[in-house]
């Protein structure tokens, strides 16, 4: 991976990792895409999800969490009191051919439990945040092309891809946690002005829970995801399709503030201008009535009763 693709990468999963970094929040996330997605029902269904908690550094190879986007570890509900499991979560935007080996390398490089010394590797489920517009599923893709064969019809490491697109809207407002519901409608809508427009009295209502800083502060990141995550060009459709994201959520955005700013200092500089204008006026009348005054001796009252 080049160090390109790499920067862009990290730009577009910011958003992502900014909400769903906390393990609470990953919590709400895989308990709303369980109800369109049966195999993470499954595949979680021997989880304590109460026990997430993220993987420090010293827990790894690589530093922190390697290249994967989130690296979690939780108890096993069926293996002892003991037994954890490690929970990755790669969100993609993009169909990548290479997704099921970047994740076998994750599971190799950041999934290494120096606390237990019996067993080093936490048995890995990889979970894929898909939020793109292509029709791609990298594990059918996979067994499609007969690789299955050859490690006993199965990849060395669960595996499940969530689609956030098979998310409904109707599911996110009934969502208790409404950061994570907000989340999922940004990157769900990204690459769709109309549905985004669509999800915006949503989207509203659940800013409307939130205590004033965290509201601040997630509009500021949902714009910021918004600009440097998506085609410049839909960008401009999207704000046309809005006519100010302030006025269609509800709240004042970066943009908006900008654009008061200018229209504010706009507004000052003219009547800065129009007083210093004045005030010129003033003083030059003022230097030509002393000087006719002065020339035609007359009074410089009589002068001034001739202003209009």
């Amino acid at each position: 991976m080049g160090k390109e693709t790499k920067t862009v990468k990290r730009n577009h999963d910011s958003f992502f990792k900014y909400i769903y970094s906390v393990p609470q929040n990953t919590k709400a996330l895989l308990q709303l895409a369980q109800r369109r997605t049966p195999a993470l029902r499954k595949m979680l269904s021997n989880v304590n999800m109460e026990s997430l908690e993220p993987i420090p550094g010293s827990f790894s190879t690589v530093g922190e969490r390697g290249e994967a986007d989130l690296a979690f570890k939780a108890k096993s509900l069926t293996g002892g009191q003991d037994a954890f499991v490690g929970i990755l979560l790669e969100h993609k935007s993009v169909k990548e051919n290479d997704t099921l080996s970047q994740i076998y390398r994750y599971v190799f490089e950041v999934m290494v439990n120096k606390s237990n010394s019996d067993f080093k590797w936490l048995p890995t489920k990889a979970i894929i945040i898909y939020n793109g517009t292509n029709n791609w599923n990298p594990i059918e893709d996979f067994k499609k092309k007969g690789y299955e064969q050859f490690n006993g019809n199965d990849l060395p490491f669960e595996c499940v891809m969530v689609n956030l697109a098979k998310i409904h809207d109707t599911d996110c407002k009934g969502s208790k946690d409404p950061v994570v519901a907000i989340g999922v409608l940004v990157m769900k809508h990204a690459y769709d002005p109309d549905g985004l427009r669509g999800a915006g009295k949503i989207i509203k209502e659940m800013l409307d829970k939130l205590d004033n800083n965290t509201r601040t502060t997630l509009v500021k990141k949902i714009e910021l995801y918004l600009e440097t995550y998506i085609d410049q060009k839909l960008v401009k459709e999207m704000i046309m399709a809005f006519k100010s994201i302030g006025q269609r959520m509800g709240f004042v955005s970066i943009a908006d503030a900008k654009r008061k700013a200018e229209a504010t200092g706009h507004r000052k500089g003219l009547k800065e201008g129009r007083e210093k204008e004045r005030e010129n006026s003033e003083k030059t009348f003022k230097l030509w009535v002393q000087r006719v005054s002065k020339k035609l001796k007359v009074p410089p009252k009589e002068l001034l009763a001739l202003k209009p």
